[in-house]
């Protein structure tokens, strides 16, 4: 039986990279998957593919900081498939390349909104839906705060993403429901040997798929 079969799952930042290559390893699962990322086009070719392969999916298109957007999704998910159960908020970019001293307000706004708001606001409406229980996963970089990037600052924003995820978990397990991280000590290694490696596709769509698991094993 699929690890992940009647789970209903969002991925966004789906349109290519880690959010494509899960949105199909969930499907193969047994997810019925939602896709979102801006680029329609790319959305539509997933989604055929999926079907394809007779597993389940639709698309809606949109930017993850708008939070018509995010309700959006989320009611595509329980109209389509009658619920959610996973949300992978994996949608970020890495912004300019600018010096700090040379970093204009609207590039730094503009990184902040989609990679720190757009995280916040498919949380607000993901976690309700989630009325049994569920996992919450975003994307974030082990780089950013052990190790930096030049000329990335704004990118640092997952720094605080990290904490603001640790809050999520508080706040949901106080409500009686329930996410899923990894201990820190683990994820950090799993990140290192993604970064040694250069197969972030494949190593992170895993990982992703392994922390959603009931039986957490990971093949």
């Amino acid at each position: 039986m699929a690890s992940l079969s009647n789970k209903v799952a969002i991925i966004t930042g789906a349109s290519s990279g880690i959010g494509r290559a899960a949105a199909k390893l969930f499907a193969h699962e047994g997810a019925k998957v939602v896709v979102g990322a801006r680029r329609d086009n790319e959305l539509n070719t997933l989604v055929a593919e999926i079907v394809a392969e007779s597993w389940q999916a639709t698309a809606l298109a949109g930017d993850v900081a708008e939070e018509s957007y995010a309700k959006a999704l989320v009611a595509l998910a329980v109209s389509e498939f009658g619920g959610l159960d996973i949300a992978f908020n994996n949608a970020g970019i890495l912004g300019s390349n600018d010096a700090v001293t040379e970093l204009s307000i609207e590039d730094w706004e503009n990184t902040l909104r989609i990679n720190l708001t757009g995280s916040f606001l498919g949380a607000k409406y993901q976690i309700p839906a989630m009325k049994g229980g569920g996992s919450l996963i975003f994307t974030s970089s082990f780089v950013v705060s052990t190790i930096g990037m030049p000329n990335k600052v704004a990118y640092a924003k997952l720094m605080v993403e990290e904490g603001y995820t640790n809050k999520q978990v508080q706040e949901i397990s106080g409500a009686g429901e329930s996410a899923m991280t990894p201990e820190q000590q683990r994820i950090q290694e799993l990140e290192k040997q993604l970064w040694r490696a250069n197969r972030d596709n494949e190593i992170l769509k895993k990982a992703a798929a392994f922390f959603i698991r009931d039986n957490h094993t990971l093949n």
